[in-house]
């Protein structure tokens, strides 16, 4: 049965999601709404897709015949939109795709979310994302007794971080492999916010965001963007390497995001047939 969907934000991401479907790799997915609060941005969206209504003012979106048909949205904007929308599609029943998962660094707004999810009888989907073996961390979540997240990426797709604003360390003056973060995944959030949802949602796989460990690293002679996870416990060891390919309209952003989150879309979509947990 083909499914109405909506993608909020039209990022990279948002712009790859449409593509896909546009080409048919979704099946069951049919996009018949993009909103974003930027209206200079709507207006660029491909006109060649018709039947994909437009919006750009969230009540006009909310309250539109369009939105009442829609069984899922997903959000691939930013973790305040995550806030500031996701109590409301929940609300009226649709599932959620959140890839700005960010935003669930704030526990109370999750288990509010989750509540509210359990009542009106909607779900909510966290793609793996830029990373790899989420489903496995998982799994062993009982038995970890420790849990680490080192990510690499060249300076400038680390441009814009709040952590720049209190750092000595200046973006510019990196000229080497540089440390510029240890902590735990809930400061980590805050002071790199467009870069480092894979901590969040390795820390929500596994042990929490204060017990899950964050290294971030500026290399300017990397060229991808290389998360590290090591997993430890009862169960034996787990230890990933990703080396993603950043997004070319948006260096912040991992290619395989984009592609997790179609394949997070189809899945939803074509519910008969499902590998890995």
């Amino acid at each position: 049965m083909e499914k109405k969907v909506a993608v909020i934000g039209y990022g990279s991401i948002g712009k790859e999601i449409i593509a896909s479907a546009k080409r048919q790799e979704i099946p069951n997915a049919k996009i018949v709404a993009v909103f974003d609060k930027q209206s200079q941005v709507v207006n660029s969206v491909d006109k060649e897709n018709s039947d994909v209504h437009l919006f750009s003012d969230f009540d006009e979106f909310y309250n539109s015949q369009t939105y009442s048909n829609l069984d899922v949205i997903i959000e691939c904007a930013s973790k305040d939109a995550v806030k500031e929308y996701g109590k409301k599609i929940i609300e009226s029943k649709k599932d959620l795709i959140v890839l700005s998962v960010g935003a669930f660094s704030d526990k109370e707004y999750l288990a509010e979310l989750q509540d509210l999810s359990n009542l009106n009888n909607t779900r909510i989907l966290i793609p793996t994302g830029a990373i790899a073996g989420l489903d496995s961390i998982r799994s062993v979540k009982k038995y970890l007794d420790s849990l680490s997240i080192t990510t690499t990426k060249h300076p400038k797709s680390l441009a814009g971080a709040p952590f720049f604003k209190i750092s000595k360390i200046k973006l510019d003056g990196i000229n080497s492999e540089t440390v510029l973060f240890e902590g735990n995944a809930s400061t980590a959030i805050e002071l790199f916010p467009a870069n480092v949802n894979v901590a969040v949602a390795t820390a929500l796989a596994g042990i929490g965001l204060e017990k899950t460990r964050v290294r971030i690293i500026a290399d300017p002679l990397i060229s991808v963007n290389k998360h590290e996870i090591v997993a430890k416990g009862s169960f034996g060891e787990i230890h990933v390497i990703v080396q993603n390919i950043p997004s070319p309209s948006n260096p912040k952003t991992s290619y395989l995001a984009s592609l997790s989150a179609i394949e997070c879309l189809r899945s939803l979509c074509n519910e008969s047939f499902r590998i890995g947990t």
